[in-house]
């Protein structure tokens, strides 16, 4: 008798205990379910990026304009991009030799030179031109860029094209991103110091991504699901386990992306002087830094780098920061403005050509960099008397 009910509470507390394996096996399952059910709304309503449409991929950069193309609508109706058969955003082809009565400037940075939401005519690059009319520019910006990224596009693409100025544009992030050898899932070169000299590593470039440019895109979307994360966390142990703390804080303490981005401009100061041309460095702010501190820690290595170097740098935080904050909102483009992911927070149409001025003032008030301009239109056309004139007054008056 007692054997017997010994057998049933058995039975019993095996039924409940299967009962709450198969509640809790349901539970996962129905977790799980609803988790890829989001996952796969959130896959469908994920905006795309805007680079998706007008890049290739590219050995030496991870990827770079389409030449000859053109797009009627790229962010919005009319509001166009073009790029030339060399892959510039420009609407016509760039000739090697400059045309004559004129200086050329080339625009080198990230999406913010590219002029992300607005038309070529509308980038601050294209509106120097028109400031200044016997200035031509070219549009060497790529959406994405890092420092690194634009100083090899330079690098190997203007080496045949005559000009008298580089511009070198920068964001904040642009430091970020040239530390990494990737951007947002894509592969792209990055750029180290062995042995005093700058080398470039990841290159080639990994094509594989590319085939699939919906993997990186929405990679983080992925990355939510549980079983990804619990996987990633056991990934990120055993990678911890396998670095040195000590190496990795040395690196931190050596300050190593500061002594890459010396050795880069460097170099490319000295590429400059052998094109005959002239470097700018040219900081542009963003919405979020222009909302709280200014980055100190990249600006004033800049500022100090430039001295030591020798290259002029055009700090436009001052510039933004000094408007007030109903005049700033206007300068950026709004969340929900553009349909793709990270177009909120560039600069519009208003911001472009703030940028302009303020860049075509920092010239123009440099006098290296004026009587290089003006010394190649006097060359030129012999139509203006530099004996009457200093170097900087020249430029301003725009050929008037």
């Amino acid at each position: 008798m007692n054997t017997s009910k010994a057998h049933m509470k058995i039975g019993l507390a095996r039924l409940i205990a299967y009962n709450i394996a198969i509640v809790g096996l349901l539970l996962v399952v129905s977790e799980g379910l609803a988790s890829y059910t989001l996952l796969i709304r959130d896959l469908i309503k994920t905006q795309p990026v805007a680079e998706q449409r007008h890049t290739r991929y590219d050995p030496d950069l991870g990827w770079v304009n389409r030449p000859s193309l053109y797009i009627p609508a790229m962010y919005g109706p009319g509001v166009y991009l073009k790029t030339n058969a060399q892959g510039f955003r420009n609407d016509h082809d760039i000739a090697t030799a400059v045309p004559s009565g004129r200086a050329r400037l080339i625009c080198s940075g990230d999406s913010f030179t590219l002029g992300y939401g607005v038309d070529n005519a509308h980038t601050w690059c294209e509106q120097l031109s028109l400031l200044e009319p016997r200035l031509e520019t070219v549009n060497m910006g790529q959406g994405g860029y890092g420092v690194d990224q634009a100083y090899l596009w330079y690098k190997r693409d203007a080496a045949t094209i005559e000009h008298q100025v580089q511009i070198l544009a920068f964001i904040t992030n642009d430091f970020d991103r040239m530390q990494s050898d990737s951007f947002s899932g894509y592969p792209k070169p990055v750029a180290d110091i062995e042995n005093g000299v700058l080398v470039f590593k990841n290159v080639p470039v990994p094509r594989l991504v590319y085939y699939f440019p919906w993997n990186p895109q929405n990679a983080s979307l992925v990355k939510q699901l549980r079983i990804v994360e619990f996987l990633n966390r056991g990934l990120e142990k055993v990678r911890d386990a396998l670095i040195d703390d000590n190496q990795v804080t040395k690196a931190q303490k050596n300050g190593k992306p500061q002594e890459i981005l010396h050795k880069l401009l460097e170099n490319l100061k000295h590429i400059n002087e052998q094109r005959s041309s002239r470097l700018v460095l040219v900081y542009l702010p963003t919405d979020y830094e222009l909302r709280d501190n200014e980055p100190r820690e990249w600006t004033e290595f800049l500022e100090e780098e430039s001295r030591s170097l020798g290259i002029p740098f055009i700090n436009l935080f001052n510039e933004f920061r000094s408007l007030p904050e109903s005049e700033l909102v206007k300068l950026f483009i709004p969340r929900g403005q553009i349909g793709y992911r990270g177009a909120e927070g560039h600069f519009n149409e208003a911001g472009n050509a703030l940028v302009a001025r303020a860049v075509h003032a920092g010239l123009i008030s440099d006098p290296a960099i004026s009587h290089a301009l003006s010394a190649r239109w006097n060359h030129r056309t012999q139509a203006i008397d530099t004996s009457e004139h200093r170097p900087a007054e020249l430029l301003s008056r725009g050929g008037q």
